[in-house]
């Protein structure tokens, strides 16, 4: 059950436990897994400047989007600020064009503060788990982590595939 007070997507226990879940399949089965890692640009300072209520409503609006733009067989939720995607039966192409069609949609949210409209972007970091190339569930989830952090260390607004120079 999706329980995000916020947003209605996945809890953070609730993701990691479907994390867990699905690495165990994807092991089993041999399928690849991707993970998704969505951070929205200056959140922090976008409820500084126009209030929490303001910032609440951006999340809300990328989580909608999130949903939105996901099969119903991936699984979207909350780590913390950052949203992330489990994409089951996905490779790394697959999951970077979802992530490249997520952020631009993104971009194209209509925001507006005090009737004025403001530019939404999103740093996001995709990784790939690929048969048997890890022992630890959380290893796709580090990976992606690890991308997004260089987004991020890059003034962020694009996307990075874990692995990719």
């Amino acid at each position: 059950m999706r329980d995000d007070a916020e947003t209605g997507l996945f809890s953070y226990t609730q993701i990691l436990h479907l994390l867990k879940i699905e690495f165990a399949r994807a092991r089993r089965y041999q399928y690849q897994l991707s993970c998704v890692l969505v951070e929205i640009d200056r959140l922090g300072s976008l409820g500084d400047m126009h209030g929490s209520t303001f910032r609440d409503e951006v999340e809300r609006a990328v989580a909608d989007l999130l949903n939105r733009h996901s099969r119903s067989c991936d699984f979207v939720g909350r780590l913390g600020e950052r949203f992330v995607i489990l994409l089951p039966h996905t490779d790394a192409k697959g999951a970077e064009l979802l992530a490249q069609r997520l952020h631009d949609r993104v971009g194209e949210l209509d925001v507006r503060v005090d009737d004025r409209p403001l530019r939404i972007s999103a740093s996001i970091g995709v990784a790939t788990l690929e048969g048997d190339d890890s022992i630890f569930f959380d290893t796709v989830l580090k990976r992606a982590e690890n991308a997004l952090s260089e987004v991020v260390s890059r003034g962020g607004d694009s996307v990075t595939l874990a692995g990719a120079t």
